[in-house]
This record gives C-alpha cells, sequence and structure tokens, in this order.
C-alpha cells in the first residue's frame, strides 16, 4: 500500500471520528477528565476541630500498555500504592496530615518508593485554601492528558510545594509549585520545580446545561546558580486555552454528555540539537457520553512539534531521547472507562484507551485494572 493511500485513509478516518464528534451534544472535557477515579485527597471538614484519626489511602492497580510507535514504551506495571497517615484538626480552618507514602511494584523485590507525608491545609474562607507540604494533584490537576500523564497519580514522588485553591459557583482556580528538586551550592544537578495555573470560568450553568472556559498555564523549569551542573537552564511551558459543554441527562441510562474542545501552544528552550525551534502547537477535541455503564470517549489530536516533559508519550511529537522528531502526529483515541463505588471512598475503576496513528497507521492499546480505598479510623471525637 503506496505512501499517499495511507494518507488518505488517515484523512479518512479523521474526518470521520471529527464527524460524529460534532453530532453528539456533548462530550469530555477538560475540567473534568476521563481519569475521574483518581483522586485520594480528604476534603476539609470545618466542623471537626479536635478531632485526631488515622487514616489510609491506597490504590491497587494493573496497567498493561501495548505501545508500538518508537516514542513511547512498550510495558506492563503492577503495585500498590500505600499512604498511611496521622490526621488532626487544630482548628475550624487548620488541618495537619502527617504519615509516609509507599510504592511498590509486584515482581521486583529491588524497588520500593518511601518518602515521608506532611500536609498542611488552610481553609481561609469556604472557597479559599492554601496547601503547604504535600498538594492536593487528584485528577492531575484536571489537566487533559497530553500536559500530564494520569500514570503520575499512582507512579510518581507525591507532589510537594505550594497550592491555592478558589472555588465558587461561577469562577475556580488551582495555583500550584511542585518543587521536584532543590540543591544546595557545590550540588551536581539543576534545581527542578513543576508549576500551574488553572483558573476556570462558568459562563453558562442553566437547566442542567454548562459552559465553561478553562485556561491552563503548565510548565517544568530546571536551572539554579548554586550547583555545578552544565548547560543552561530550561523551562517548557504550555499554555492551553478551552471550552466545555455539558448536559446533564435526567435518564435512568444516560447521565451526561460533554464536549471539549482545546488548543496548546507549547515552548521549550532552542538549543539548536534536540530543539532546533523554541515552540509548537496541539488541537485537541473530544467527546464523552457518560451513563451507569462507564464512560465513552471519542477524541481527535494534531500536534505540531508539540512537547511537554510531564505529558502522556503518546501525545508527543519529541520521544524525550535522541533527537528525532515527528514535525506532524495526528491520532484518534477511544476510551472505555468504568467506575463502580463498593462504598464511600472506595472504588473499583477498569480502563481501555485505544490510540491510532492516522498518518503512520499504528495503533497502540492499554488496559488498566484498579482499586481506591481510603478509609480512617476516629481515635478521638470531639467534644
Amino acid at each position: 500500500m503506496n505512501s499517499k493511500r495511507l494518507t488518505l485513509i488517515g484523512k479518512i478516518y479523521h474526518i470521520s471520528i471529527l464527524a460524529i464528534l460534532f453530532a453528539l451534544p456533548g462530550s469530555s472535557s477538560i475540567a473534568q477528565n476521563s481519569y475521574q477515579l483518581f483522586k485520594n485527597y480528604e476534603s476539609f471538614k470545618p466542623d471537626s476541630t479536635g478531632k485526631f484519626y488515622f487514616a489510609l489511602d491506597n490504590v491497587n492497580f494493573f496497567k498493561n500498555n501495548e505501545n508500538k510507535l518508537e516514542r513511547s514504551a512498550d510495558y506492563t506495571i503492577t503495585g500498590t500504592l500505600l499512604r498511611p497517615k496521622a490526621v488532626y484538626y487544630a482548628d475550624p480552618k487548620l488541618r495537619l496530615e502527617l504519615g509516609g507514602h509507599v510504592l511498590k511494584y509486584n515482581g521486583r523485590d529491588d524497588y520500593a518508593h518511601i518518602s515521608p507525608w506532611f500536609n498542611l491545609h488552610y481553609q481561609a474562607t469556604d472557597k479559599i485554601a492554601v496547601i503547604l507540604g504535600n498538594l492536593n494533584s487528584d485528577m492531575g490537576h484536571s489537566l487533559p492528558e497530553q500536559l500530564y500523564n494520569p500514570e503520575r497519580f499512582y507512579t510518581a514522588t507525591p507532589e510537594a510545594g505550594l497550592q491555592g485553591k478558589y472555588n465558587s459557583t461561577r469562577f475556580s482556580a488551582d495555583l500550584w509549585i511542585d518543587w521536584q528538586q532543590m540543591i544546595l551550592p557545590g550540588d551536581p544537578y539543576k534545581e527542578r520545580f513543576v508549576f500551574g495555573v488553572r483558573p476556570e470560568l462558568i459562563l453558562l450553568n442553566h437547566d442542567g446545561v454548562s459552559l465553561s472556559a478553562p485556561f491552563t498555564f503548565y510548565g517544568m523549569h530546571e536551572g539554579g546558580t548554586i550547583g555545578t551542573a552544565p548547560g543552561l537552564a530550561k523551562s517548557f511551558i504550555t499554555i492551553t486555552p478551552g471550552l466545555v459543554f455539558k448536559k446533564n441527562s435526567s435518564g435512568s441510562l444516560i447521565t451526561d454528555l460533554e464536549f471539549n474542545t482545546s488548543f496548546s501552544l507549547s515552548t521549550y528552550p532552542k538549543d539548536n540539537l534536540i530543539f532546533k525551534q523554541a515552540n509548537g502547537w496541539g488541537f485537541y477535541a473530544s467527546g464523552n457520553i457518560n451513563s451507569t455503564y462507564g464512560g465513552l470517549t471519542g477524541a481527535f489530536w494534531h500536534g505540531h512539534l508539540f512537547y511537554t516533559p510531564q505529558g502522556t508519550p503518546i501525545f508527543q511529537n519529541y520521544p524525550g531521547t535522541g533527537t528525532d522528531w515527528l514535525t506532524n502526529h495526528e491520532m484518534i483515541d477511544l476510551k472505555y472507562h468504568y467506575q463502580y463505588q463498593i462504598m464511600r471512598d472506595t472504588y473499583f475503576g477498569f480502563m481501555f484507551d485505544y490510540y491510532f496513528d492516522t498518518l503512520r497507521m499504528k495503533a497502540v492499546n492499554s488496559e488498566g485494572l484498579y482499586l481506591v480505598v481510603n478509609f480512617k479510623v476516629l481515635t478521638k471525637r470531639k467534644k
């Protein structure tokens, strides 16, 4: 089959999926990405002054990635994440958590990542919260998959730094700095931190229909002046405005329909070796139907020299190693995600993700099983 015919078939797939998406009344959103199962941050309870209890956050996972593309790995990971902690409400506006975070892969006796867990949550008002220490990164800050790889929920070291959150009926915002690596004088590596600002304005919310405009400013910086690591400082920044339409349904089968579209501009350091230019871009559109039997998503992605370090690898035009870039990358993404609540804060989830590269005519799929358990044992009641 010659290259012109392959390109034509890819375009037909591309046009067909877009026609289906725009025919739907709604679809999947940046505000609520497809990985709503990935959350374990406890909501603040202002009426809990004096309460002290032990809690455990637990994620058990099995994820298989069948990747045939050169820029993404083919692997299977299975294991468990445990976060035992003590929780104390010192004041109607202040909560402290202290414990540990353990990540253990099955089949690898030599790997168990252990780190401390400390979280200070200050609820200044019913709308404003300030978080120090380990952060609330539930659902990857609601970032789209091309910016933030959902697997980081259970494989990455917990985010730590500073965070501010605002929530009201018409506007919400999440601002955070995840300080991943600090340096001292003479250290042979660079400091590294990730930062993000994600406000969302509700333009319409009436009779089960909503329209919102999320905006994401997200990036990573590597630098520092007191270390001895060679090379210049580097910054990777993405700017992503979007629109989200959602319609709730009163039917017993379909719960809601959503539509999401966004445009991402990515910038990175031009070094004439790997990053021969300073920016790229990507367009994303998706449609989603949520029902009592799970959620179905169809999406289209086009990236032109697009790259961000913490995004899902399959969306990137640069593989992260070597110097080979894809100038243009088109992909259809189909998902089926199912979530079942066993009891309060305890969920079972199944995911099937299918990606089809329309320009190179290659398919990638991944499957996952998850059990998310969060529970607490109260040891002291409020008087």
